[in-house]
């Protein structure tokens, strides 16, 4: 009688909408996301000496954006960007409008891993912090928690490495140049108002910033 009951309770379970789907969309995400591992680490926790950046528990929508700007050339296209470059072709396989909702949706449940890097002591936290404040906070939030409705990423916990090369592609041409990149090309526009004697402040005090 028990086992009658169970095996109509799960039955009734799942027929309801996205119970079934959530399964092989969890093991579908999974198993596309072993091509990521390769650089980006089996948790997510991102490799430094490949340029790969720390994903686990990055928002969905985030990782969709990328992985929509990649596919359609708005990003990795442009001569001088060699990791943006690997990440388009290493994508190509997996980055399909079919795909991307499962794998990002993988990722953005993984526990997130932050940068085990600390801040330089040379760094002068308080002129990152008012340079932060200044230019980033608007978007990004105050806590660099990011903002969905604004196109802004979070950035606490983040690889300090990966940011500072991400202000370099901005600032360089090599992001933000796609004609419907809109928040790219918004980036694009405040990373050239931020003092490059100032970004490694910025950066470290990003550092401190707890995700």
């Amino acid at each position: 009688m028990k086992r009658g009951l169970i095996a109509s309770t799960l039955l009734a379970l799942m027929t309801l909408p996205g119970v079934v789907a959530a399964v092989p969309s969890d093991a579908k995400g999974k198993s596309l996301y072993v091509t990521c591992a390769a650089c980006h680490g089996a948790r997510g926790e991102g490799n430094r000496a490949l340029g790969a950046p720390n994903l686990a528990g990055m928002d969905a929508w985030y990782l969709k954006t990328q992985l929509d700007n990649f596919a359609s050339g708005n990003r990795g296209t442009k001569s001088g960007d060699s990791y943006g470059a690997q990440m388009r072709a290493g994508s190509a396989a997996i980055n399909t409008a079919a795909n991307r909702p499962a794998l990002v949706a993988y990722i953005s449940k993984l526990p997130k891993v932050p940068s085990a890097a600390k801040p330089p002591a040379k760094a002068n936290l308080a002129n990152g912090a008012t340079n932060f404040n200044a230019l980033c906070s608007a978007c990004h939030s105050a806590s660099g928690s990011g903002n969905q409705s604004l196109g802004a990423p979070r950035l606490a916990g983040m690889d300090s490495t990966y940011l500072s090369r991400q202000f370099a592609n901005f600032r360089g041409g090599l992001r933000g140049y796609g004609p419907n990149d809109k928040y790219g090309k918004q980036m694009a526009a405040i990373s050239k108002m931020l003092d490059a004697k100032a970004e490694p402040d910025v950066l470290a005090y990003i550092q401190t910033l707890k995700p």
